[in-house]
C-alpha cells in the first residue's frame, strides 16, 4: 500500500471481498525513505484497526541502497460472520 494514498478506503474492499480472515502487513516508512523514494509513497503503519486479533512490529528489511532500516507491522483479523 506504499502507493495508495488512501488506505482506509483499500482496507474497506479487503474486509468486503474476504471469507475467514484477513492478514496485512504494512512497512513504518521512515520520513527519510518517504523523502529518497522516487515515486510519491505513504506511510499507513499508524492506522487504527479496532477488530484486530493480533498486532505487533517486526523487524522488516533494509533500503539497501540508503541503508534505512524499515519495520513492519504485522495485522491478523478474523471475519465475524
Amino acid at each position: 500500500m506504499y502507493f495508495v494514498e488512501d488506505a482506509q478506503t483499500a482496507i474497506e474492499h479487503i474486509y468486503r471481498i474476504s471469507r475467514k480472515a484477513i492478514i496485512i502487513s504494512i512497512d513504518e516508512l521512515t520520513e527519510e525513505y518517504i523523502k529518497n523514494f522516487v515515486v510519491p509513497v505513504y506511510d499507513h503503519s499508524k492506522i487504527m484497526l479496532e477488530d484486530a486479533i493480533e498486532d505487533y512490529f517486526i523487524i522488516g528489511w533494509t533500503f539497501s541502497s540508503q541503508g534505512i532500516h524499515i519495520r513492519t507491522r504485522m495485522i491478523y483479523i478474523e471475519q465475524k460472520n
